[in-house]
């Protein structure tokens, strides 16, 4: 055992230890906030590979975002250095992906498929598929990509396309549905590719329709570990299911349903009961909080216990840290504006070594912008943090779509991307559906045509770019040397100096964190088509400014941790939300929305300030029933 294996184990709590020396049959771990839930399951999976060195099988564990599934193969490589090749950590989508990579020539998929992650690509796909299927006759048009929303949600319920019609009370639009959602799924599958609700579907299809790939899953990742188990939704569920079969049980679940935030995109406290209910697992819980002052435990204790939708057996969180004085405060405002501007200058007060430490959350992305700019009124630099699905820059999505294109070198879809970034980047104006046509009439591949256009182009900076395509082109396996040779050339031109804040130095800047991840989960020299999969799976925003306050969306907030919080917008119609008052106060909707605000409180390590306007835009407000029901002024 290595000492950082061995003082780690030494620092943990009774239950924190019991937990971790538990390996063999099922456990749910009910694991509030700030109960170190990470410590718990990466020294568990430290401790199971140090004990079985001279194993040859690997560990499952499934996350929900890569920068958890980065974290904790960073900490269990500190625990049991060199063992981390026996894991697989990553997302759900991830380890699906990987799933398909392997038996996805059941589904008539490569290795090297595409992944469709942005919703414009997708309906370009269906415009152009459902164009060719008219024209042979089918009875569509153009129009039908209305339809695609639909083939999302039966597609997240595990529903194919010889199915779907029937899930419809209108016989006509289920048909129609039908037609929409086999023509969707021919084309993606002609084009070797993936949407992201067809990964689930399809590595589901695997382990329920081709025999043996269960079995091949279980024998290979004996021990499976699933963190925030409460957001599953069915569809995910149902992987483990099907991956486990009628007599596997080594799985460790660790949930807590007081942090159900994303009922919208199926999570459900019904995922907990049906895990107990199919694996009858060892109930433990972590109550020990950390991170919060006792009077901000005692806050969020009394909230939550106002939810009807929870684990019986469910304790209250209990305070690990000492008491401390003004750990909580109430403020007041005559109008939002007013808010806005009471916040940046209690921010600016607090001095600027405290901005990185400090967190604006709120219920909408909306409330936070005038925010945002009340504090750069002040000269304090701040953040609204966001997921991005796409590089900002046209420079990173040219690059993105240049190695893109070295798989796919015909693939028009991608063409299209390319030559339109390297225009804007190069403010040239190549014609991309007459290169497509010059290249079918010559033979030629799309991507090879580009590269020899942009080089003669007299175009300086687009010949640059050329040459970097026409070394792809004719040889993919130099993508390495390319993207170094490349990279600080595009930064440089678009200003990204030390001096100047660019797009591309930010696209720069998250770029080497998606490739630290793909490296961390892949091996230090990925393939081509692995990184090109993983950009798929990740978001692109750059890392965190440490001088800069960070405003969220509470949704976002979830599994972070700052000094100091202000939970902004605690009125009736704010938060709780319009809609969840108008679905009543004993609805799933305000449960969920209690759970929000359990959530933003239980961010923080030293100071939370709530605060709320009498009046939004106009309209009057009273405080927030979540107040009162804290046991705080102002409520």
């Amino acid at each position: 055992m290595t000492t950082e294996l061995d003082n780690i184990l030494a620092s943990l709590s009774d239950i924190q230890r019991e937990a971790v020396l538990s390996t063999e049959g099922a456990a749910l771990v009910l694991a509030g906030p700030g109960s170190g839930k990470t410590r718990v399951l990466t020294a568990r999976i430290a401790r199971i590979l140090d004990e079985t060195r001279q194993r040859k099988f690997r560990i499952l564990a499934l996350t929900f975002t890569t920068k958890a599934a980065m974290e904790m193969r960073e900490r269990v490589d500190l625990l049991v250095p060199g063992l981390t090749e026996r894991t697989l950590i990553g997302t759900f989508h991830a380890f699906c992906t990987q799933l398909l990579r392997q038996h996805g020539s059941h589904l008539e998929m490569s290795p090297d498929f595409a992944i469709f992650d942005q919703d414009a690509d997708r309906e370009a796909l269906l415009v152009d598929a459902l164009g060719v299927a008219a024209a042979n006759g089918e009875p569509v048009s153009a129009e039908d990509v209305r339809w695609l929303k639909t083939i999302d949600q039966l597609k997240s319920r595990l529903i194919v396309p010889e199915k779907a019609a029937e899930r419809f009370r209108d016989a006509k639009s289920g048909e129609a549905a039908a037609r929409v959602y086999r023509i969707y799924e021919n084309t993606l599958r002609a084009n070797n590719s993936m949407d992201f609700n067809g990964l689930i579907l399809g590595a589901c299809r695997l382990l329920r329709d081709v025999p043996g790939v269960a079995e091949r899953v279980r024998q290979t990742y004996p021990y499976w570990l699933v963190d925030e188990f409460q957001d599953t939704t069915p569809a995910q569920y149902r992987l483990i299911r099907l991956a486990a079969g009628d007599s596997f049980r080594n799985v460790f679940a660790v949930a807590d349903d007081d942090q159900i935030i994303y009922q919208w995109a199926g999570a459900s406290y019904r995922q907990i009961e049906r895990f107990r209910a199919d694996f009858q697992p060892e109930l433990m819980q972590l109550v020990e909080n950390h991170r919060c002052p006792p009077a901000i435990v005692a806050a969020a204790n009394k909230l939550v216990a106002n939810n009807t939708f929870r684990t019986p057996e469910k304790q209250p969180i209990v305070a690990a840290k000492p008491d401390s004085e003004d750990a909580i405060a109430v403020h007041v405002l005559a109008t939002d504006g007013e808010e806005q501007q009471w916040i940046a200058e209690s921010i600016g007060s607090n001095g600027r070594d405290s901005w990185g430490q400090t967190a604006v959350l709120g219920r909408t992305r909306a409330i936070l912008l005038p925010i945002e700019q009340a504090l750069q009124a002040k000269g304090i630099k701040a953040v609204v943090a966001q997921r991005r699905d796409r590089f900002i820059s046209p420079e990173f999505n040219w690059l993105q779509a240049c190695l893109d294109q070295a798989l796919r070198p015909n693939d028009v879809r991608v063409f299209r991307l390319m030559v339109d970034a390297a225009n804007r980047v190069a403010s040239d104006e190549l014609d991309a559906e007459i290169l497509a046509a010059e290249a079918d009439a010559a033979g030629a591949s799309y991507f090879e045509h580009w590269a020899n256009t942009a080089t003669a182009s007299g175009n300086e900076y687009l010949a640059t770019l050329g040459g970097y395509g026409l070394q792809l082109a004719q040889s993919r396996s130099q993508w390495r040397s390319m993207v170094r040779a490349a990279i600080p050339i595009l930064v440089s031109k678009a200003g990204g100096d030390e001096s100047v804040i660019s797009d591309a130095a930010d696209d720069k800047a998250a770029w080497d964190v998606c490739l630290k991840e793909i490296r961390s989960e892949k091996g230090s020299e990925p393939e081509l088509d692995e990184v090109i999969q993983g950009l798929a799976l990740r978001s692109k925003e750059p890392p965190h400014d440490p001088e800069a306050v960070t405003l969220m969306t509470i949704h976002a907030s979830k599994g972070l941790e700052f000094d100091s919080v202000y939970v902004v917008g605690l009125a009736e119609s704010v938060m709780p939300s319009w809609q969840s008052v108008k679905q009543g106060d004993a609805s799933a909707e305000m449960e969920e929305e209690r759970r929000n605000c359990f959530v933003a409180i239980t961010r923080t390590r030293e100071r939370l300030t709530l605060t709320y306007a009498s009046n939004y835009r106009g309209w009057s407000k009273s405080p927030s029933r979540f107040l009162s029901e804290m046991g705080l002024a102002g409520g």
